[in-house]
């Protein structure tokens, strides 16, 4: 029987550092030098002799702490994950208290505080959020990478890929117009949401995947603000609006105290709702939020308001493809990229690299496709993006409605454990853990927790029975999402 997601997910968060991997190939190359593309080094060199990164922006880029031109986020509000961070920890170990101890912020259960349509959650002790700026993350992340004996950075931009036997053997790029051709013994694309290894893949023969999108439509405006060191309160805020709520046309805001004691705000608003958010715009809704937004917004406002769209989450299905070169595997927003607002992006891509470990530790038929990389991938991706559309799939109107039995219930059963989360701290620690992706969705459909759910939400056993098929004798395995 083949492994369930719940377990796949499970193993591959683990928090174990591979120890004695074994050595695969002399030299290999990583498109892109983000987040993704780093913690796809940092695995690569447990397995290669060398390993090169291949990265648009030269060396000087965000050495002051500015984002990279290659990072047209990078300013907005980012907050890690509790399944990041256990990601970072794996492969980075210590990376998280230097990280502390340069300035960024964590959050506990009480110093995290989240509000929906202004009523303020309850608390749960899986809370645990670090916060700084993403420049600030990401060059401690380059940093160890580049520590690294064998990892290298070759400055240019990929513009193809060259293909023998079945499978990737050659990177072409640029620098400064000149191009260059390297041999390779394997591939890994992280260029981010605008990879253009569906056009490689199509140059050479190969069938494009197919990308599926969702409209989202939401523009981001973030500034930051000298932060008081007599503020008591939480360090972190996050308040989420439903469609039908009174918001002024505000979608999600977010603070997070940031290293170098300032603070970072974030106002999200879809479609037109934002075309006009100056400064002062900015400030006054501030002054409306909840006391965290009104301490952050009574700084000395640093810089400019600045904003960022995302107009759709989308993903390339390339574990469909019936053809797939060997040598070749893609990480993080290559593959797929999701509504930021739900904050997935560096921990999906820390445990992308998790997929890519796994696979290269499964002594792997170089020679074939990466089919096991790209199942496990499925998984992990599959996850964030259930997460990540299902809230914006039904502000859209475009939430599909259950047909089979099995929808049904499930459907019924996200509606109690959603109705309950704010009433229960089991259940809403279950809830948050998959938000925080440190457990997969299907873990909040186990009999045990549905129960606990309709009981706090007074629903009588006969219709708990009726509509989830439990009895008071059922057992508490958690189903699988092939249930």
């Amino acid at each position: 029987m083949p492994d369930s997601p719940v377990s796949i997910f499970e193993r591959l968060s683990s928090l174990t550092t591979p120890k004695d991997p074994q050595v695969l190939f002399r030299t290999v190359h990583v498109l892109g030098g983000g987040i993704g593309g780093l913690l796809a080094a940092r695995v690569l060199a447990d397995h290669a002799e060398h390993v090169v990164m291949i990265e648009p922006d030269r060396a000087e880029a965000g050495a002051k702490g500015e984002p990279r031109p290659g990072v047209p986020q990078g300013y907005q509000v980012h907050t890690l994950l509790p399944g990041g961070r256990a990601q970072l920890e794996r492969w980075y170990p210590g990376i998280i208290q230097r990280a502390l101890d340069g300035g960024a912020v964590l959050s506990g259960p009480h110093d995290a505080a989240a509000y929906l349509d202004d009523v303020e959650q309850i608390t749960t002790p899986n809370t645990e959020l670090v916060t700084s700026s993403r420049p600030f993350l990401e060059a401690l992340i380059r940093s160890d990478t580049l520590g690294l004996p064998n990892v290298d950075v070759a400055t240019g931009r990929v513009t193809g890929l060259n293909y023998a036997r079945g499978a990737v053997d050659a990177v072409r790029y640029t620098t400064d117009g000149k191009e260059t051709v390297a041999t390779t013994d394997f591939v890994v694309d992280a260029t981010g949401r605008g990879s253009r290894l569906s056009t490689w893949l199509d140059e050479g023969g190969w069938p494009r995947p197919d990308m599926e999108r969702l409209k989202v439509d939401i523009r981001y405006f973030t500034a930051r603000f000298t932060r008081s060191p007599d503020w008591s309160g939480p360090s972190s805020g996050i308040s989420r609006y439903s469609p039908h709520f009174p918001s002024k046309g505000l979608a999600v805001a977010a603070v997070n105290a940031i290293e170098g004691q300032r603070w970072a705000v974030m106002l999200a608003y879809f479609g037109s709702e934002s075309e006009h958010v100056g400064t002062e715009d900015f400030l006054a809704r501030c002054r409306e939020l909840q006391p965290i937004y009104q301490e952050a917004a009574a700084g000395e406002l640093i810089g400019e308001v600045v904003s960022y769209r995302h107009p759709d989450s989308r993903w390339r299905h390339f574990e469909e493809l019936d053809r797939f070169p060997a040598r070749l595997a893609v990480i993080g927003d290559a593959v797929a990229s999701f509504n930021p607002v739900y904050g997935q992006g560096m921990s999906s891509a820390a445990l992308h690299a998790s997929c890519l470990s796994e696979y290269l530790r499964s002594a792997p038929d170089l020679d074939a496709p990466a089919r096991y990389f790209l199942d496990l991938q499925q998984v992990m991706v599959q996850a964030a993006w259930q997460t990540s559309t299902a809230a914006d799939s039904v502000r859209l109107g475009v939430a599909r409605k259950p047909t089979t039995v099995q929808e049904r219930r499930y459907a019924w059963a996200m509606q109690q454990v959603m109705a309950a989360a704010n009433r229960d701290v089991r259940i809403a620690t279950a809830f948050r853990a998959v938000g925080f992706m440190t457990a997969h969705p299907a873990t909040l459909f186990a009999p045990e927790l549905v129960r606990r759910a309709a009981a706090a939400n007074d629903i009588p056993n006969e219709v708990l029975h009726r509509e989830y098929g439990l009895t008071e004798h059922d057992g508490e395995s958690t189903p699988t999402t092939n249930r």
